[in-house]
């Protein structure tokens, strides 16, 4: 069994443990870029084993309505 410590600082004990991520274009580029690989390559897959047209077109089109919609209401919401 180990030892417990005792924290003296209290500040360990009050701030949380995450941090928050301060979103930059150049964040939201690389993350995009991190997303868009692996769903290109599932994308391919799923067009090269014969898979029907709609989900094809389903698989398309949802990426670009769901962060069409975000990045609409975040340049809707944001401070000037």
């Amino acid at each position: 069994m180990g030892k417990f410590k005792l924290i003296k600082d209290e500040k360990l004990l009050t701030e949380p443990l995450k941090k928050d991520i301060k979103w930059t274009p150049k964040k939201l580029t690389l993350a995009g870029i991190c997303l868009l690989v692996p769903y290109t390559a599932i994308l391919v897959y799923v067009i090269s084993s014969g898979a029907p047209l709609g989900l094809i077109i389903l698989m398309i089109s949802f990426p670009v309505v769901f962060f069409g919609g975000f990045s609409l209401l975040y340049s809707l919401t944001k401070n000037l």
